[in-house]
């Protein structure tokens, strides 16, 4: 077998057990009553990364500025997000997530993970246990491919819908306004 065919199979074994897992998770774990899922991936990237530029959470999350300046806007208004100068360019403005915001994304989290506890007593003991241990070899090599999905090799696009330079702050940077 080639190393094309092997990484096929790597990627197809994996592809389906991540379609398995956000199929899991949107359609039964997830409170989509008070978020969009759009509103929430932007708030998670703000709360993860800390303070960001606007163009550059429109890039990473794949959709255009006039978007993301509307879904924004909205969030400020509930109090979720705000803007902050940028310390580097006094003409740009930061979006950092506020202590509602993460109130409200704490609450998400807690919320499924109650939901996936109620799951997993369908499971045998087994079951829950070659979870847990495939979960415990997978979350750090899963963290590794986020960190790159924002930068993936020469020729394959992390994002079709935004063409800016990326910036990324470090996670010590990251920072709850209220």
């Amino acid at each position: 077998m080639g190393k094309q065919s092997a990484d096929g199979d790597v990627a197809d074994c994996v592809g389906e057990l991540l379609d398995q897992a956000l199929d899991l998770t949107a359609r039964f774990l997830s409170d989509r009553a008070d978020l969009s899922a759009s509103a929430a991936f932007a708030m998670n990237r703000v709360c993860r990364e800390g303070p960001i530029r606007l163009t550059t959470l429109a890039a990473k999350e794949g959709v255009s500025q006039p978007s993301m300046t509307q879904l924004i806007q909205r969030l400020e208004r509930l109090g979720l997000v705000t803007r902050l100068a940028d310390p580097d360019d006094g003409r740009a403005a930061l979006i950092g997530i506020t202590g509602l915001g993460q109130t409200l994304l704490d609450d998400r989290k807690r919320i499924r993970r109650e939901r996936l506890t109620a799951l997993l007593e369908r499971l045998t003991s087994e079951e829950k246990s070659a979870l847990s241990l495939a979960s415990r070899v997978a979350l750090p090599v899963l963290g590794r491919l986020v960190v790159h999905a924002d930068c993936p090799p020469d020729g394959v696009a992390a994002h079709q819908g935004g063409a800016e330079t990326v910036e990324t702050r470090p996670v010590d940077q990251r920072k709850v306004f209220g």
